[in-house]
């Protein structure tokens, strides 16, 4: 067995010799490129299904539940606001320590069991379907659980996946997470609208078992786990908040880094925002949809924005000053929030034609009015984050890159929490234009602001 294969001994769940693939594993996992050799591995065929029914699962839940909620709180954006941040606040407070349990246990167990509790947490949600209460508690523990999850799959991989083939299988991970998201929130609508939430969250916890059950016939080299005494598990906190807060040092001694996490940290927070007051300002303001549909008009056209946007950064990016690119793009995107905030503006021109005798319903005028601003939104997205995330990548060094990641999952997660909770009380006192509209303001301050200090 060549030493590039050969994996770093660890004791197994016995005790006896490490657990390591065996050749014909190795020959399985390393014959031939491209995706259909990596497919035909099948060890990577049921880690890609896993993933792939789970995160659609996952995207369609969040949607399911912000629907739940707003119906219990007639679309409130603090109730809604309050869900999302139930959803943040575990990977604040444990997606860094949570690669901990991933190496002291085995991380088949942590995917199996992963999954089987989210089947639990999907039909707890049909126990309180009718208590907001009880949707916050089961939402806060499924996601405190599931923290593990992302680190387990992403160190289960290379496991599983050896030489030219790892490159692979992770452009393919890449390529369904993002798949995933988009059809997550664009079938959800469509599935709660004809058969209503019950059937939609039995759906969803049938994908949740799916993804167990592929997973359960991995390999026993995802069984492996460090033997682990009270002795070693202190002197390991001790040693994680240590390389926490040497990764925090390198991220404030190195301004552009820090000013890349900053930015790489807005446009998901403008997203969960979004998601905060969408329901409230597409069917009350703008009379668009109902309260199970109204998310699916701002945020199907935004998907599609932003995968025109990573199609044009594939092609043309290398041509671009990656900086320039977001500072553009990051004050443009403030330009465009303040421009959806005022859709009922923008359309108005549509009354002209109403004059001329040729009337349009309110809601169509709006949509064809918002649809493009929110794909607008989409490409700016685009051109913020993964200029950003290379930025991030380039300037972390070896040593520290992957505290740096996890550092900037945190910081995401973190800074997101502030703007949900404002803006719930600044909705409710102000509406939800003027609410965007001072969301896009500030987006631009901050833009012109890093143009002035770097």
């Amino acid at each position: 067995m060549s030493e590039s294969l050969r994996q770093s001994p660890e004791t197994a769940p016995s005790g006896s010799h490490p657990v390591l693939p065996d050749q014909a594993t190795i020959a399985a996992a390393t014959s031939g490129t491209g995706f259909r050799a990596v497919l035909s591995n099948r060890n990577f065929l049921a880690i890609w299904v896993a993933q792939m029914a789970s995160q659609t699962a996952q995207n369609s839940l969040w949607y399911a539940l912000i629907i739940m909620v707003g119906h219990l709180t007639g679309a409130s954006p603090a109730g809604i606001g309050f869900t999302i941040i139930l959803v943040q606040l575990p990977t604040v407070l444990f997606s860094s320590v949570s690669g901990v349990f991933v190496d002291r246990f085995s991380k088949r167990l942590i995917l199996v069991g992963t999954n089987v509790i989210r089947v639990f947490g999907v039909l707890a949600y049909l126990l309180f379907e009718t208590n907001v209460g009880g949707l916050y508690a089961v939402t806060f523990l499924v996601a405190v659980v599931s923290q593990p999850f992302a680190p387990a799959e992403g160190s289960t991989l290379p496991l599983l996946v050896y030489g030219e083939q790892l490159i692979t299988a992770n452009s393919l991970f890449q390529m369904t997470f993002m798949a995933s998201q988009a059809i997550g929130f664009a079938i959800a609508p469509i599935v709660i609208g004809l058969f209503g939430i019950r059937i939609t969250l039995l759906v969803l916890a049938a994908l949740f078992a799916l993804s167990a059950a592929v997973l359960i016939p991995l390999p026993p080299v995802t069984d492996r786990r460090k033997a682990a005494s009270a002795g070693n598990l202190r002197r390991l906190v001790v040693r994680t908040w240590g390389d926490l807060a040497e990764a925090t040092r390198f991220v404030v001694d190195d301004p552009p880094l820090a000013v890349a996490l900053l930015q790489i940290s807005l446009a998901p927070t403008l997203l969960l925002v979004l998601a905060e007051v969408g329901p409230a300002f597409l069917t009350h303001n703008l009379g668009i949809g109902q309260t199970s549909t109204s998310l699916f008009f701002l945020l199907a056209p935004a998907g599609l924005g932003l995968g025109i946007g990573m199609f044009i950064l594939g092609q043309w990016g290398q041509r671009l000053r990656k900086d320039r690119l977001v500072l553009v793009s990051l004050i443009a995107l403030g330009g465009t929030v303040i421009a959806l905030a005022a859709t009922t503006i923008i359309s108005s021109f549509w009354h002209t034609l109403g004059a001329a005798g040729l009337p349009i319903p309110s809601g169509v005028q709006q949509t064809t009015i918002m649809v493009p601003i929110a794909a607008l939104l989409g490409i700016e997205v685009a051109f913020i984050n993964a200029p950003v995330q290379t930025i991030v990548q380039e300037r972390a060094t070896p040593e520290v890159r992957g505290r740096v990641l996890a550092l900037q999952q945190t910081l995401t997660a973190g800074l997101a929490i502030p703007p949900l909770i404002l803006v719930g009380g600044i909705a409710a006192v102000a509406g939800v234009p003027a609410t965007l509209t001072l969301m896009g303001v500030a987006i631009v301050i901050v833009g012109l602001g890093i143009v002035y200090y770097s």
